[in-house]
C-alpha cells in the first residue's frame, strides 16, 4: 500500500485530532488559529514522539506553561499527583501521545502504527514540523508540528 498525503489534508487532520482530544480529554475550549501565529517569547513547554508503521514521522506539542498548568488541572480533576511543574510536563507527554494516536487513527485506520515514548522538549525548545498548526486555548497557543520522515518509502508528503 503506498501512502500519499497533502498538506491541507494532514493539517486539518493534526487540528481534528487534537482539537478533540483536548475537548474530550482536557475539557479544553479550542479555537483554531487563522493564520500561524509567532510563538510568544515566554515560558512554554512541550513534548514530542515518533512513531513508525505504514509511515515514519514525529509529532511534537508546545504550549505555554499557564496553559499546561490549567489543563493539567482539569486532566487530574484540581488535584495531580506532583507539583504544578510536573503536572504540567506529564500533561504534555500524554497530550502528545492521544494527539499522536488519534490522528495516526485518522490518517489509516487499517494499518498498525508503534508509537515510542513521548520525551519533553527541552527548555526553550519550539515544535517543529513540516506541517505546523496552531490552536488558540483559554490561556495560550498550543502549537503542533508533524513530519513524516523521508526514510520511508510507501509515504510521502506532497
Amino acid at each position: 500500500m503506498s501512502l500519499v498525503f497533502d498538506r491541507p489534508l494532514l493539517s486539518q487532520q493534526l487540528t481534528m485530532a487534537a482539537t478533540e482530544v483536548l475537548e474530550t480529554m482536557f475539557f479544553a475550549s479550542v479555537d483554531e488559529a487563522t493564520e500561524q501565529a509567532e510563538c510568544p517569547d515566554g515560558d512554554r513547554i512541550g513534548a514530542s514522539l515518533d512513531f513508525h508503521g505504514a509511515c515514519t514521522g514525529r509529532l511534537a506539542l508546545s504550549l505555554d506553561r499557564a496553559a499546561a498548568e490549567g489543563l493539567a488541572s482539569n486532566f487530574f480533576g484540581g488535584v495531580g499527583t506532583g507539583g504544578p511543574e510536573e503536572d504540567s510536563q506529564s500533561v504534555m507527554v500524554e497530550l502528545t501521545n492521544m494527539v499522536c494516536g488519534a490522528m495516526l487513527s485518522h490518517l489509516d485506520r487499517n494499518s498498525i502504527f508503534c508509537l515510542d515514548t513521548p520525551k519533553q522538549l527541552e527548555p526553550g525548545e519550539e515544535a517543529t514540523g513540516q506541517i505546523v498548526s496552531d490552536l488558540t486555548l483559554e490561556d495560550g497557543l498550543l502549537r503542533l508540528a508533524f513530519s513524516l520522515k523521508e526514510k520511508t518509502p510507501k509515504a510521502e508528503v506532497q
